[in-house]
């Protein structure tokens, strides 16, 4: 059954993949009760396996999915291994996996899931988990705006992956392309939003989001680039990091 929707201008469609059918009924009744309590709607996807998911989204069927709900026991392909054939091509679709056990946590961290519900589901976990859905749409949108070339450029913040002070210049590092801008470090830290962006040291600003492991003295970022941190106030960086991991396993 395919509903239509949008919120605010764009649509959000949502898949949902499982092969119980009860199971899959009455998760689309709460997804359909929360967009009619936000008094929106919502191009909802129905499967029930897998590969006939997998299918539809390799010969390119399925247009802007923006959330997945997958559950974890399917005949055929699993869910976490439709999630990770589904994560080779994209980053961004935002996967809650649905399961009957509570053994799955580590796998969901490996398709980089955003959260697991286990089942039976409760119209107050599927609202918790849409609500926070919700929000990261917003937050995706959200940006800076500084002076570079003499033109005001508008820079999504989930696109800054660093910032960084080299030979006088402060550049924005991003997904796509690197900003010269004349900006002050202090100025743009001033900007960023505190709960994602980390200061760790007098030249570098790094986008939490970004790290992928910590030495001694840097963090390493997915791309393989290294951001010192500060001597003087290591243990305060590394753990405000951590409390920053510790945010996001909780769902923060």
């Amino acid at each position: 059954m395919i509903l239509s929707t949008s919120l605010g201008g764009n649509t959000i469609n949502i898949v949902i993949c499982d092969d119980n059918f009860d199971d899959r009924t009455t998760l689309k009744t709460y997804v359909d009760k929360f967009i009619n309590e936000l008094n929106a709607s919502a191009e909802i996807i129905i499967y029930e396996s897998g590969d006939f998911l997998l299918n539809d989204f390799n010969k390119r069927r399925l247009k802007n999915i923006k959330i997945l709900f997958l559950d974890i026991y399917m005949p055929g392909k699993s869910g976490i291994e439709t999630a990770k054939q589904i994560r080779k091509s994209d980053d961004d679709l935002i996967i809650i996996l649905t399961t009957s056990s509570r053994e799955h946590g580590l796998d969901g961290y490996s398709v980089d899931a955003m959260q697991y519900l286990v089942k039976p589901l409760s119209y107050d976990d599927v609202k918790t988990v849409l609500t926070k859905c919700m929000k990261m749409f917003a937050d995706s949108m959200r940006y800076i705006e500084v002076m570079a070339n003499r033109v005001m450029v508008r820079v999504l913040l989930k696109d800054i992956i660093y910032i960084e002070i080299h030979n006088h210049n402060c550049l924005i590092h991003t997904v796509s392309e690197i900003i010269n801008n004349y900006y002050t470090l202090d100025k743009l830290e001033s900007l960023l939003d505190g709960s994602i962006f980390l200061r760790t040291h007098r030249s570098y600003i790094v986008n939490m989001q970004f790290i992928e492991d910590i030495s001694e003295n840097d963090f390493i970022l997915k791309n393989g680039v290294k951001i010192p941190i500060r001597r003087n106030d290591k243990i305060a960086v590394k753990q405000a990091f951590r409390d920053y991991l510790f945010l996001i396993s909780r769902g923060g």
